[in-house]
C-alpha cells in the first residue's frame, strides 16, 4: 500500500508539472508581482518587483516563528496528553471519513499560498518563489507527521502526507496557471452536539481551540471557484461581482472514533455529507489600504457562513447558514 501510494504521488507531480508548465506558456493573464493599488505608493505592502534581500530575510524569520508557534499550539493542545511509545507507521485512510486528511490539505494549502505570497511581496522571481513556497508549505505539514509517528494511539501517515502534497500543489498549480488563487481551499465550523457530552471530551476537546482542531463532526472542507476569472470575456463577465465564488463542501457525521472494532461498526454510524454554495472571496474587494488587503488575504481561508444546499443520506435540504 505504502508503495503504490508513493506512485502514485510521483505520476501525479509528473503530470501535474507537465500540464502546468504547458499552460503557464499558454497564459499570462497578470503579472506576477503586482498586488493592488494602495492609497500610499510607497507602502510596506506593495510587493517589490526586484529581488529584495532584507525582505527576503524577513521572509525567514516569520516562517520560523510561525513554525515554532504552529508546534507549541499543537503541543499544547494534541500531543500534551498523548502517550508516546517508539516510532511507527500507521494505515489510517479509512477513519474520519477523510475529513482529516482534507484538514492536512487545507493546512499545506494554505501555509503553501501565504509562503508564495511573501516570496512574491519580496520580489523573489516567480518560479523560485512557487517552489520554494510549496515546499516549504509541504515540508512544514509533513514534518508534524513524525511527531504523530511516537503518539501510541496514532503513527506515521503516508496518506496525510498524500494530503499535504496535494494541498501545496494545489497552491503552487493556481500560480503556475494563472498567477491568481482560482481554485482555493476553504473551511467552515459549526459546533457538533458531541461537544456539549462529557464522554467525548477527551476525543474532540473541552474547548473552542481544541474544537476547531477535533471535532471533525463540525468541519466543512470547501473547494471555492473563482467563477468571474473563468468567465468568458463579454457583458456578463462585466457584471458579475469578482467576490462572489461558487462553493463546493464536503463534511460528514456520527464520527465517534472506534476504529479498532472488529465488527466496524464506525459504518453504520457514520455518513457523507455534501455541500452547494456561494463563497466570499475576501481577496477581491477593492481595498487601497495595504494592512486592511493583507488582513483579507490571510482570513480567506476561512468560509463566511452562507445558505447552503445540503445532501446526505436524509434527503436534500437547505442550510441557512452553513
Amino acid at each position: 500500500m505504502k508503495t503504490r501510494l508513493i506512485y502514485l504521488i510521483i505520476l501525479i507531480f509528473s503530470f501535474s508539472q507537465h500540464n502546468l508548465v504547458s499552460a503557464q506558456r499558454r497564459s499570462d493573464l497578470r503579472p506576477f508581482h503586482i498586488q493592488h493599488n494602495f492609497k500610499n505608493p510607497n507602502s510596506i505592502f506593495e510587493n517589490a518587483t526586484s529581488l529584495n534581500l532584507k525582505r527576503k530575510k524577513r521572509i525567514t524569520g516569520i516562517a520560523a516563528g510561525g513554525y515554532a508557534a504552529g508546534l507549541l499550539y499543537m503541543g499544547t493542545q494534541w500531543y500534551a496528553n498523548e502517550e508516546l511509545t517508539k516510532f511507527h507507521f500507521f494505515h489510517d485512510l479509512h477513519e474520519w471519513k477523510q475529513i482529516d486528511k482534507g484538514g492536512h490539505m487545507l493546512g499545506s494549502y494554505s501555509s503553501s499560498r501565504w509562503m508564495i505570497d511573501l516570496y512574491r511581496w519580496a520580489g523573489v522571481e516567480k518560479r523560485k518563489a512557487i517552489l520554494a513556497g510549496s515546499l516549504s508549505g509541504f515540508l512544514a505539514m509533513s514534518s508534524i507527521e513524525v511527531f504523530d509517528g511516537f503518539g501510541k494511539t496514532w503513527g506515521f501517515s503516508w496518506t496525510d502526507v498524500g494530503a499535504n502534497f496535494l494541498g501545496s500543489s494545489l497552491a503552487a498549480g493556481n500560480q503556475l496557471l494563472w498567477n491568481e488563487n482560482r481554485i482555493q481551499l476553504k473551511v467552515s465550523y459549526r459546533r457538533s452536539a458531541y461537544t456539549r457530552e462529557p464522554d467525548f471530551y477527551r476525543l474532540f476537546g473541552s474547548n473552542y481551540a481544541e474544537w476547531l482542531l477535533k471535532d471533525y463532526n463540525g468541519h466543512t472542507i470547501w473547494l471555492s471557484f473563482r467563477l468571474h476569472s473563468f468567465l468568458p470575456e463579454g457583458r456578463f463577465k462585466e457584471s458579475y461581482p469578482p467576490w462572489l465564488n461558487l462553493a463546493v463542501g464536503y463534511g460528514a457525521e456520527g464520527l465517534e472514533g472506534g476504529y479498532d472494532d472488529p465488527l466496524q461498526a464506525y459504518k453504520l454510524r457514520e455518513y457523507r455529507q455534501f455541500y452547494l454554495s456561494f463563497d466570499i472571496d475576501l481577496t477581491q474587494i477593492e481595498t487601497q489600504n495595504g494592512f486592511l488587503n493583507t488582513l483579507f488575504h490571510i482570513v480567506n481561508v476561512i468560509r463566511i457562513p452562507m445558505p447552503a444546499v445540503r445532501f446526505d443520506q436524509t434527503g436534500v435540504r437547505l442550510r441557512a447558514l452553513e
